[in-house]
């Protein structure tokens, strides 16, 4: 009996792979201190500012035409106007609440294309400095022998982290913050493409 324990126990070391090392690493603090992120980050905030300022003339333009339909209405019913003054007024009125309505309808536009462009250039930037991230860690982990390299910054739905316990020797968050950070730090490194 014990040979038989002994020969399951060798055919099943034989067929469990290899042990596989493993590092973690904190994305978001990767993503967080890397110089590109804040290179992007402004680049960002640039764009949406430049909307911004746009979107505050069409919000001008539009109480404008607003205050400029009230006044036609009020002296469109201004009994002491000349019946032609205010027919003149009741038709200024109408021409400058379709123009308010029309400007309404520009802003409405303009929000949401704008903002649309504003999610697709944060997606396009966090892509770009993802792939220079995962690039780093995928380099590091060919060089340093991990099979596998899991993010510790998450969150489960209990607000707990998703990676409980790990040897700190894991963690390759400084290795890779340091060489990501490199080429801004070392003036005559090249910087990765």
């Amino acid at each position: 009996m014990r040979k038989f324990w002994v020969a399951a126990a060798l055919l099943g070391a034989a067929l469990l792979p290899a042990a596989e090392r493993i590092a973690v690493i904190d994305l978001e603090r990767v993503f967080r201190e890397y110089y590109k992120s804040r290179i992007a980050e402004d680049a960002i905030k640039q764009q949406a500012e430049t909307y911004r300022s746009y979107l505050t003339r069409l919000n001008e333009q539009l109480t404008a035409a607003t205050e400029k339909a009230r006044t036609a209405r009020v002296n469109a019913l201004n009994i002491a106007l000349a019946d032609q003054e205010r027919a003149d007024a009741e038709k200024l009125a109408v021409q400058a609440q379709t123009e308010a309505n029309e400007k309404k309808a520009d802003i409405e536009l303009y929000v949401q294309g704008r903002a649309a462009d504003i999610r697709n250039l944060e997606t396009k930037k966090r892509g770009e400095i993802m792939e220079d991230i995962r690039q780093e860690i995928r380099r590091r982990a060919s060089a340093e022998g991990y099979a596998f390299v899991f993010d510790v910054s998450g969150k489960t739905t209990n607000d707990q982290p998703e990676v409980l316990l790990y040897p700190k020797g894991n963690d390759i968050t400084d290795a890779v913050v340091g060489e990501l950070t490199r080429p801004r730090t070392d003036k005559n490194a090249p910087e990765k493409k």
